[in-house]
């Protein structure tokens, strides 16, 4: 039999196996040999797993748990970031103010230094 038509078989199989109630064992019977197997694999899955609601208070508690995990990761998120700019910015910041600091500095003795001109000119005897 050629691969797509077990392809077929197998997927109208596994549609049956997926809609409510059992898979009628009438139609694996005309089946081919090599598909069998698959198909009881197929049935005894679907005997050994049936649906399960979960409790109300499961379901509560799965829900609180998942708001602090998404809480907890934005959080971190947040630590992290903060941390990765604190030094940068503090390093900027130390930059800037000493950048300042010097040209503070050398305006003054500039200053410093034509006040000192004047008076020595000042204080020079005239001829």
């Amino acid at each position: 039999m050629s691969l797509d038509r077990n392809t077929e078989l197998l997927a109208a199989h596994a549609d049956t196996l997926n809609q409510p109630g059992t898979f009628p064992s009438d139609a694996r019977a005309n089946q081919p040999a090599d598909l069998a197997a698959l198909f009881d694999v197929a049935a005894r899955t679907k005997r050994a797993l049936q649906p399960v609601t979960p409790a109300p208070e499961f379901r509560a508690r799965l829900r609180d748990g998942l708001r602090m995990a998404a809480y907890h990761r934005e959080m971190h998120k947040l630590l992290v970031r903060q941390r990765a700019e604190t030094p940068w910015g503090l390093l900027v910041g130390a930059a800037a103010l000493g950048s300042a600091a010097g040209l503070l500095a050398m305006l003054l003795r500039a200053r410093q230094g034509a006040r000192t001109e004047e008076q020595l000119v000042a204080r020079e005897p005239t001829a």
